[in-house]
């Protein structure tokens, strides 16, 4: 089903040959082990460390990522393409999942089966109670109707560290990605990371995967994009539409958390919010709210994150 404005109401030679069967059997360890060579780092000990998995679900949060990262090589997965490289001094593999709970479970269980990572962390944005511009880091992320999954302890901590030492290099001011002649908008505010309370994920989609466009800009586009979106804008979401109480709410962070905790990995998120409180313009929320200020929380989410990384 591709995202469209409609559907959004409801990613030599060998000496011996071993078996066709067997083949299939040992190719996802090989592509693993493969993996691995190139993306694990070493530890203090000299030990193989496997990275951390960073994962966004548009074109807009992953170049806000791939601005902090040091990108050393690239593979294709799941009809995703994946960076392998380093950000704050942490080896790490960033990715899009695409947008939706289906697309974030099939993309993250895709890459967890070929791939060792030592846990995942989301970097997105999210509408929040909080003010635009700030970043939350929410302690649990629940699925609307469904399980509630905790947040890695120590490294909510480490985030906590982070909003103590202040000083992240957020944005407070966007050019309004449909109207980019306009005058920048400016926040009255300063952004402030905000750890604490439970994140929720909803899913418009009914249970359907998404597909991509591929000119389809830095919300609906296929990867890394410069071009402007495509036309049309997001409808407001029927039926749940979270709590009402939740510290942010999207469509991806606890389908993420649930293949996480499957699979034993840490996870954490980091949500910049893209409609909430604080809107120099006093638009009426979302869309109108997430499509002038999207690639502003995009940005300071992916500053969050850096900065949470260096301290791991």
């Amino acid at each position: 089903m591709p995202i469209t404005p409609a559907n959004l109401t409801a990613f030599s030679r060998r000496a011996a040959k071993p078996p066709a069967r067997l083949r299939t059997l040992l190719l996802p360890v090989a592509v693993s082990l493969c993996l691995c060579a190139s993306a694990c780092g070493s530890g203090d000990d000299g030990k193989s460390v496997a990275p951390v998995a960073v994962l966004a679900a548009f074109p807009a949060e992953l170049g806000a990522l791939l601005e902090q990262t040091t990108v050393e090589s690239t593979f294709a997965l799941a009809n995703r393409n994946f960076r392998i490289g380093t950000i704050g001094g942490q080896a790490v593999v960033v990715g899009m999942t695409g947008i939706g709970l289906v697309n974030a479970t099939d993309t993250t269980r895709a890459l967890l089966a070929h791939m060792e990572v030592s846990g995942i962390v989301v970097s997105g944005v999210a509408g929040s109670p909080e003010r635009i511009g700030d970043v939350t880091v929410p302690e649990a992320w629940k699925l609307v109707g469904g399980a509630a999954y905790d947040v890695d302890r120590s490294w909510l901590t480490v985030a906590e560290r982070v909003t103590m030492r202040g000083g992240l290099d957020f944005e407070t001011c966007t050019t309004r990605p449909r109207n980019p002649d306009d005058p920048p908008v400016c926040l009255l505010h300063q952004p402030l990371i905000v750890v604490g309370g439970t994140g929720e994920s909803d899913d418009p989609f009914g249970g359907n995967s998404t597909g991509c466009q591929p000119n389809g800009g830095d919300v609906f586009g296929c990867d890394v994009a410069t071009a402007a979106d495509a036309e049309g804008t997001f409808q407001p979401k029927t039926g749940g539409q979270g709590s009402g109480v939740a510290a942010a709410v999207d469509m991806e962070t606890a389908a993420i958390a649930r293949e996480a905790d499957a699979a034993g990995l840490r996870f954490i998120a980091f949500r910049a919010v893209s409609d909430g409180e604080g809107d120099p313009l006093g638009l009426p929320g979302f869309p109108a709210q997430f499509f002038t200020y999207y690639r502003l929380a995009a940005h300071n989410a992916a500053v969050a994150v850096a900065a949470f990384l260096g301290e791991l």
